[in-house]
Formats: structure tokens, C-alpha cells, sequence
């Protein structure tokens, strides 16, 4: 039992570390190869759990290969665009100009249910609205919208409007929190200073954040 305690930490961190060194990236996002990766550490992984009197290297070993094929790869990916397609492939328009591509959707194997699915997942019903569709490398849809069903912006009406900036947290679960985006509020004093000017203590925030124009957004802990 302790063995398998021992090894299980052990191979947690040594996975935790390994998908950190890869890169933030949701599930659906993964590229081919990453997700071929990410599957053989997971296999590699339960090896020395299932069997005690194989060596820990056994699996940790591969693993750091995987890890080195993934950087190899990106880093290779990066120098040449040829490799890149070769490895991720291109990204393919199955609907252009408001023309679907049925021999594009023939290469991807993407069926009009699939192709109806994933536009639905964008919240769009009717595919006699859509100008451009493009499936990405990692498999995703990227639609474009016809311009009489687009949503109106401030530059098609001519609008000047006010660039937006980030609300950071400041304060999170009663603690003041300066690890994030908040380079300008560097110390916990002065955000205890901000709380102190909201008339609140620290401790009963839930969520506090400021922008770049110094406004605040606050929410409090619910009482118990």
C-alpha cells in the first residue's frame, strides 16, 4: 500500500509537470499530436501502479521522450511552415462565399449532420446565414456570419466607442491577490487600502476587481 502511494505522487506530479510543460489548452482544442501524446502519458503512466516489480523509470522515462517529441515537434513546427502542415494539416473552408464545399466536407469526412451540429453550436440555426465556415486544424468550426444577420458594431454604425479595460482580481476568498494581472496594484496594502475605501473589510470580499480606469466590482461573502 505504501508503494503504491509513493509511486502514485510520484507519477502525478511527474504528469502534472508534463502537461504544464506543453501548454494551457482545453481538451477540444488538442492538435492531432497532442492528443495522441497526452493519451500515451496517461497509458504510460498507470503502468507501475498496476505492477509494483516493474521500475518506476519504466514509465517515467517515456514520458519525458513524449515530452521531447512535443517540444521537438512545436519548435520544428515553428521554423517551418511545410512541417507544420505536414504534422497539424490546414485549416479547410466546407462553406465559402456562402457555397458549401461538399467535396471539402468528402476529404474531412464530415457528414451535413455534423456540419449542421457544430453550427448549431454557435448558435446558428440557419445555414442560409452563414457567409464563410472554416474547420480548423484541431477539428473546430470558425463561422463567419453574412452581414444582414451579423451582429451591428460601433464601426458599422461609425461610432466612436470607448476601448474596454481588463477588471483584475484584486481580492479573492477574503485575500488579497496580486499573482494575476494586477501589476499596477502591487502590494497588499494598497489593495487593502481599496477595500477600506468600499467601506468593507478584506475578509468579507468574495470578489473584488478594478479596471484600468481605477472602478471596482465587488461582491461580498454570504453571510452563514
Amino acid at each position: 500500500m505504501t508503494i503504491t502511494l509513493i509511486r502514485s505522487v510520484i507519477i502525478y506530479i511527474f504528469v502534472i509537470a508534463a502537461v504544464r510543460i506543453m501548454g494551457k489548452r482545453q481538451v477540444g482544442e488538442l492538435k492531432p499530436q497532442e492528443l495522441v501524446i497526452t493519451i500515451l502519458i496517461s497509458a504510460v503512466a498507470t503502468i507501475p501502479l498496476e505492477e509494483h516489480a516493474i521500475p518506476m523509470a519504466t514509465s517515467l522515462i517515456p514520458i519525458l521522450i513524449f515530452i521531447s517529441l512535443e517540444i521537438i515537434e512545436s519548435a520544428l513546427s515553428m521554423k517551418s511552415i511545410k512541417f507544420r502542415n505536414l504534422i497539424q494539416g490546414r485549416p479547410v473552408f466546407v462553406i465559402k462565399d456562402g457555397i458549401l464545399q461538399q467535396k471539402a466536407l468528402g476529404r474531412l469526412r464530415f457528414t451535413v449532420d455534423d456540419l449542421l451540429d457544430a453550427l448549431r453550436q454557435k448558435d446558428i440555426f440557419n445555414i442560409a446565414d452563414v457567409q464563410n465556415a472554416v474547420v480548423e486544424t484541431n477539428g473546430t468550426l470558425t463561422v463567419q456570419c453574412k452581414s444582414e444577420v451579423a451582429p451591428v458594431t460601433p464601426k458599422v454604425l461609425d461610432i466612436n466607442a470607448p476601448q474596454k479595460s481588463i477588471g483584475v482580481p484584486i481580492i479573492m476568498d477574503g485575500k488579497p491577490v496580486n499573482e494575476y494581472f494586477a501589476g499596477d496594484v502591487s502590494s497588499d496594502n494598497k489593495i487593502e487600502v481599496i477595500a477600506a475605501a468600499l467601506g468593507v473589510r478584506s475578509k468579507d470580499i468574495m470578489l473584488l476587481t478594478i479596471d484600468g480606469d481605477g472602478k471596482t466590482y465587488i461582491i461580498k461573502k454570504e453571510k452563514k
